[in-house]
């Protein structure tokens, strides 16, 4: 149930307000909107984190492509070793890749006439 309430805050104050709270919800800070996830998941745990049916994930696992542990027959996953992996598959853009082409093309040139 939302709670509602009154205040008399300025404008300056209220925009204050409306930044902290959105930069907390930004950061992850803010438990009230997204329920707490600890940090060893289970197998379903850690197919909901990632949003994956749990054939993919035991698919992935088994391929040792996403990062886990085993006891007995059961898997686990580390929270923060999984939110690590997703964002290794970051996509570079079209800048980044220009700006490593170009990096690696004037290091190439330096090299040939440090010869």
């Amino acid at each position: 149930m939302a709670t509602t309430f009154l205040t008399s805050l300025s404008e300056e104050e209220f925009k204050i307000f409306l930044k902290s709270a959105i930069s907390e919800i930004i950061n992850g800070r803010n438990n009230l909107s997204t329920p707490d996830v600890p940090d060893i998941l289970d197998a379903k745990q850690a197919a909901d984190f990632l949003r994956l049916r749990i054939s993919t994930l035991y698919e992935k696992t088994s391929e040792k492509r996403v990062p886990h542990f085993k006891r007995g027959n059961k898997l686990y996953f580390n929270r923060q070793q999984l939110q690590s992996w997703l964002e290794e598959g970051k996509v570079k853009t079209t800048d980044e890749l220009q700006g490593e082409a170009a990096s690696y093309s004037m290091h190439r040139e330096a090299k040939k006439f440090n010869r």
